[in-house]
């Protein structure tokens, strides 16, 4: 997965704290902040990105013709359960701790969220993303078997409900060594 994408995924990821910052500092600017410079500079940071990444993301999960797309058979398929309660207990809960109207604490929740964003790039994870479940994508991870009969295991990031699609022939595009997007079925 390219740079631009796994930090737009985990940008998204973090939406339900964004709604929460853009309406604490919203309120702080209609309670007549002093200084509303650090409410007005989140607010233009979180539309700035939230933009730049879902179009980053729309235009990776569209397939165009330069694209690479492979066709492989579904051996077997067993659907992801993100635990989307446990993400947000573990990473956004947290960061309600920062006053996001104070300047000092905005630097010290960006400096986490970064080293975090480098870790999860690194590392190719994957995070639960509230803005691909209301888009209609499901995981599943699959075993899938090549024209060459190479058995390869892969998450399929898909809009198809794919839990009985065993032996059924399908296009994917990789997306990274891990995760690849469901391009269609196609006929044996």
């Amino acid at each position: 997965m390219n740079i631009m994408l796994s930090f737009s995924l985990y940008f998204l990821s973090f939406v339900p704290l964004w709604i929460t910052v853009l309406f604490i500092n919203i309120k702080s600017i209609i309670m007549k902040s002093q200084n509303p410079y650090t409410e007005i500079l989140s607010i233009i940071f979180i539309i700035l990105f939230s933009a730049i990444s879902l179009l980053v993301m729309k235009v990776n999960f569209s397939i165009s013709k330069k694209d690479t797309v492979e066709k492989f058979e579904i051996i077997t398929v067993k659907e992801c359960k993100t635990i989307t309660v446990e993400f947000l207990l573990s990473y956004i809960l947290p960061l309600f701790a920062f006053d996001f109207t104070l300047w000092d604490e905005t630097v010290e929740f960006l400096i986490f969220f970064f080293i975090l964003a480098y870790l999860s790039i690194k590392h190719n994870v994957f995070s639960v993303n509230i803005i691909l479940e209301w888009s209609g994508y499901k995981l599943y991870d699959c075993t899938l078997k090549n024209n060459d009969d190479a058995t390869i295991i892969k998450t399929i990031i898909s809009k198809n409900v794919l839990k009985a699609c065993s032996g059924k022939y399908m296009k994917i595009k990789a997306l990274n060594n891990d995760f690849v997007l469901d391009c269609g079925f196609v006929e044996e």
